[in-house]
């Protein structure tokens, strides 16, 4: 790696939203000229990983429960791209800690901007009604944690928080049993829930890479993730117009979707509150829509950047 240019870690390097912004780096001529890029991940020696060096990103490893493997890895960094992962052990507390240690890892390297991967915290938002979504919970803390940490050093934070993934949207359409018809049935009401869809691997690093263009404007800020708002009716038409094959939104009861679950009762249990949060708060709060200006802003700020609609995302997964 040059060592003229500002180096960026990017953890997750060969996930969804690591390699989403990675990709979106390499995109961005002016960015990748600026950028030497590190890809955090648990093998770096992973064929994954690999492919990963074949673009001019260096692997290296990192545990984010231990916080000197992680100050190693974002030391000499100008920028940090971090994410966790809350169903690799289920646990809020260790997700928070994990997410606090990569804050005071940035803190100790005096890394200048760090875009961390949150969600809003439920439990404030809906005044304790849908109390056990813990995997935006936890994150929303981080989030608090850095916000209260960052002006030990002047670190920037950014908060990127991904809406519900278009990736989900396929495996939960069924075929129903009495009519024979694809059918899309969930706990949202057909015409007025708002859903925020995006399409994680395309579109996650326009927002953040906009983040990194804009550096201390960006700072504080809390940036809702979404390719396209629609209704479930109209994403079901969307679907059955660009495959040619119709699709059904159904409406259910949150205790009749819970239980198609093959999970425990505490992940139905999760899962269903964060449906209901998408129904009766959209997902970032009640005003949600109103507002998305204000982070597509992140995406405007690289030249020739453009967001995934349902239906182009259809056509180029839908196979």
């Amino acid at each position: 790696m040059s060592s003229q240019k500002l180096v960026i870690t990017v953890f997750g390097a060969t996930g969804n939203q690591g390699g989403s912004v990675i990709a979106a780096l390499l995109a961005a001529p002016a960015l990748a000229s600026k950028y030497a890029i590190r890809g955090v991940t648990r093998d770096p020696t992973k064929p994954s990983a690999q492919k990963l060096r074949d673009k001019g990103v260096e692997p290296i490893k990192a545990d984010l429960s231990d916080p000197a493997s992680l100050t190693s890895a974002v030391t000499g960094s100008t920028a940090v791209f971090a994410v966790t992962n809350y169903w690799d052990t289920m646990s809020k507390t260790t997700e928070e800690t994990q997410g606090k240690n990569i804050v005071d890892a940035c803190i100790a390297a005096k890394v200048q901007h760090l875009v961390w991967s949150s969600l809003p915290n439920a439990t404030k938002m809906t005044n304790g009604k849908l109390p056990h979504i813990e995997h935006f919970d936890s994150k929303a803390n981080v989030s608090a944690y850095a916000e209260q940490e960052k002006s030990k050093t002047g670190l920037w934070v950014t908060h990127f928080m991904a809406a519900y993934f278009m990736q989900n949207i396929r495996g939960s359409i069924k075929k129903d049993p009495a009519t024979g018809i694809s059918t899309w049935s969930l706990p949202w009401t057909e015409t007025q829930t708002q859903l925020p869809l995006l399409n994680i691997v395309a579109d996650t690093g326009k927002y953040v890479v906009g983040a990194l263009t804009l550096g201390e404007a960006a700072d504080g800020k809390f940036i809702q993730g979404v390719s396209q708002w629609l209704t479930p009716g109209e994403a079901a038409q969307t679907i059955s117009e660009t495959t040619g094959s119709k699709v059904v939104y159904k409406e259910i009861p949150v205790e009749e979707w819970r239980e198609r679950l093959p999970m425990p009762d505490f992940v139905k249990i999760e899962l269903g509150e964060n449906l209901l949060l998408i129904r009766d708060y959209n997902y970032f709060g009640k005003d949600a829509p109103s507002k998305q200006g204000d982070s597509d802003v992140f995406v405007k700020a690289v030249p020739g950047q453009k967001l995934t609609t349902l239906a182009e995302f259809i056509r180029a997964n839908w196979n």
